[in-house]
């Protein structure tokens, strides 16, 4: 198939700076110290070899042992002082529980998503994390240079977990933009929007009216949302655990009216590389297919074999620096040129 889509690294590289590739650098070396210390007391008998999971886990373990240290530009800070602490917090909670999860007698999801875990998660997805920011900025400019020069006053965000991009963007809503907002926030964990609702209340810039309601973007039907009844729809960092991404574009880009766009924002994972992230994102669900890419995550030319697949015409933007890469992609919404 022709490849439909447009590749740059457009204004993407504006938001990778040295502080952001300087925490990835950091980053990389908890996780592979912690990686290495599991390692070292693991009983490979412990771990069913017919789990297709775990032993992903393991092997993903290994891979980043192996790696350790990335280049940087600075010499490495104390990783768990300052705007470190949310990361190495998670990342050494996650390392603890290793030990139950691979030998089956802990879940992920208790792990990460109840008691000190969730209070864990929530500060490492907060909207100031240096591992996050350039993904949140560069899905925000898209958000207001699509307001600007597509007119509207409806944004969708689905799949918005504990708030990051969303508090993200409404600390950065520009004055000058006027009128009033419909900001619909959605996720598929009440619990998530429970304590997003918790977090924005009272703290909303004047023209935004937020809402909160559950979306499930792995269903066909849209959940009561209008079609083509948004000016933006955005998702930031949510797409890549779609059960059919080609199918999820479709979609959301039908809820787009003409004229808006479609607005995601992903981390990347080169082909044949990973991501640190996945140290603790790991312990939660995986799919077949993930295990057998070594990743849950996706390379550029994925999205964009993706964004083929579905019809979808889309600007995608990479950054051109740093061992973990962003992408923001923006697609027209339907019945546009």
């Amino acid at each position: 198939m022709t490849d439909r889509t447009r590749t740059d690294t457009g204004h993407v590289d504006a938001h990778v700076d040295e502080a952001y590739l300087d925490a990835c650098a950091d980053a990389w070396q908890v996780t592979g110290d912690l990686a290495q210390s599991i390692l070292d007391t693991l009983d490979p008998e412990a771990v069913n070899p017919t789990d297709e999971h775990r032993r992903h886990c393991v092997a993903w373990l290994r891979r980043a042992a192996e790696r350790r240290t990335l280049p940087r530009t600075t010499p490495v800070l104390d990783p768990s002082a300052g705007s470190h602490a949310p990361t190495v917090d998670l990342l050494r909670h996650a390392a603890g529980a290793y030990p139950g999860f691979l030998d089956g007698t802990s879940s992920g999801r208790k792990i990460l998503l109840a008691g000190p875990g969730m209070r864990l998660w929530h500060g490492y997805f907060q909207s100031d994390n240096l591992l996050y920011r350039p993904l949140n900025a560069a899905a925000a400019a898209a958000v207001e240079n699509t307001l600007r020069t597509g007119g509207g006053t409806r944004i969708l965000e689905v799949g918005a977990g504990t708030g990051g991009a969303t508090a993200h963007l409404l600390a950065h809503w520009p004055d000058d933009l006027r009128g009033t907002y419909d900001y619909t926030v959605t996720d598929m964990s009440a619990s998530l929007l429970v304590g997003a609702r918790r977090r924005h209340s009272g703290n909303t810039p004047a023209p935004v009216r937020l809402e909160f309601r559950r979306f499930d973007f792995d269903l066909a039907d849209d959940q009561g949302l209008a079609p083509h009844g948004y000016d933006v729809v955005l998702a930031v960092n949510a797409l890549h655990i779609a059960a059919d991404i080609p199918s999820t574009l479709r979609h959301l880009r039908s809820l787009v009216r003409p004229g808006g766009a479609l607005v995601l924002s992903e981390s990347l994972c080169a082909t044949g590389d990973h991501v640190h992230q996945e140290f603790i994102f790991n312990l939660l669900p995986l799919s077949a297919d993930a295990c057998r890419r070594g990743s849950r995550f996706h390379p550029a030319a994925a999205w964009r074999a993706y964004f083929d697949t579905a019809g979808i015409d889309a600007q995608i933007q990479v950054n051109s620096a740093g061992p973990e890469l962003v992408m923001v992609a923006v697609a027209a919404g339907a019945g546009t040129p």
